[in-house]
């Protein structure tokens, strides 16, 4: 690599919000984020976000489908 055309990385503590720190390597100086996954609905499975909802059955009838087989 050349030299002196990277800049320097420096390791940051970013806090969240919610009041969770996290620490990464940045270029930056200072950074502070609105959601984490500490705190985002996604991560967390709340309100529905990021789950699997099997009414009609397909799962059991794909393992039924493919038993054996994989």
């Amino acid at each position: 690599m050349k030299k002196g055309i990277h800049p320097e990385m420096k390791l940051l503590t970013v806090r969240c919000a919610c009041g969770t720190e996290h620490k990464i390597w940045t270029t930056k100086e200072q950074l502070k984020v609105d959601v984490c996954s500490n705190c985002h609905p996604l991560y967390k499975g709340s309100g529905g976000a990021g789950l699997i909802v099997d009414t009609e059955g397909r799962v059991q009838k794909f393992k039924k489908k493919y038993e054996g087989k994989y």
